[in-house]
């Protein structure tokens, strides 16, 4: 059960901490110390780091296309069919594993104690609905102008237990109202990707197995940072009226 004043404590805290910030530096802020603080949130994603890199090396070492005469004179570049094969694999296990952070960091924000295992069970056992609301996300990227509601479906939808519709309704809603914040939380989030991105590719060898061990590590960070985010700037709900009378 959650303790209410808990709950309420945590609200006003993160209430008293975004003062004179925004909201969304606040929140990134938050993401790092809580990701920091509880090395538990990464575990999830080392499913899709071992199969990304798994991929990786079939893709650079054993399978990789082979240009020229060889053994005489060749070149040698990564099999992209593998890389991207990979990456689809992984982003799938990868895709359970951010739910789970997004319902272990809901905990821990709410007062109660980090449980993976009721995390995936929670998961799981929503995967339907959570996959319906991966499909409605995918279809907002697309579009580009609604990314921000596509980033906040699923959290919202493993936060407030709402199905995909509901959820993607209050993403709208969400973003809406706090266009502003979520248009800075957008930039700081894709900038750091891009440039993190960018330093790692240019890292010979290696760079593509340490890009993408941190991808996944900032994956989580920005994952805890969007409950944060959402959690810091959300409105109470008004709970449905009463069934009439028979």
């Amino acid at each position: 059960m959650i303790n209410e004043k808990n709950h309420i404590s945590t609200e006003e805290e993160l209430g008293k901490r975004c003062d004179g910030m925004s909201k969304s530096t606040e929140s990134l802020s938050n993401g790092v110390n809580t990701s920091t603080k509880n090395p538990g949130l990464f575990i999830p994603s080392l499913a899709p780091i071992v199969v990304q890199l798994f991929f990786l090396i079939l893709a650079y070492v054993v399978f990789p296309i082979r240009y020229g005469v060889y053994p005489i004179l060749y070149w040698e570049a990564p099999n992209p069919w593998l890389v991207w094969g990979g990456y689809f694999i992984a982003s799938i296990v990868g895709f359970i594993a951010s739910c789970m952070v997004v319902d272990m960091a809901n905990d821990l924000m709410n007062g109660r104690p980090m449980n993976m295992k009721k995390s995936m069970n929670l998961v799981i056992g929503r995967l339907g609905t959570l996959i319906l609301a991966a499909i409605i996300s995918a279809i907002c990227f697309i579009t580009f102008v609604l990314i921000p509601v596509a980033l906040f479906i699923i959290t919202i939808a493993i936060v407030e237990g709402t199905d995909a519709i509901e959820s993607t309704k209050r993403s709208f809603d969400f973003v809406v109202k706090n266009l502003g914040e979520v248009i800075v939380f957008i930039i700081i989030v894709i900038v750091v990707w891009i440039i993190a991105g960018f330093i790692f590719a240019l890292i010979p060898v290696v760079g593509a197995y340490i890009g993408a061990v941190v991808s996944w590590i900032l994956n989580v960070v920005f994952t805890v940072a969007s409950v944060h985010f959402y959690l810091s700037l959300r409105q109470a709900v008004p709970p449905p009226p009463p069934p009439p009378p028979p």
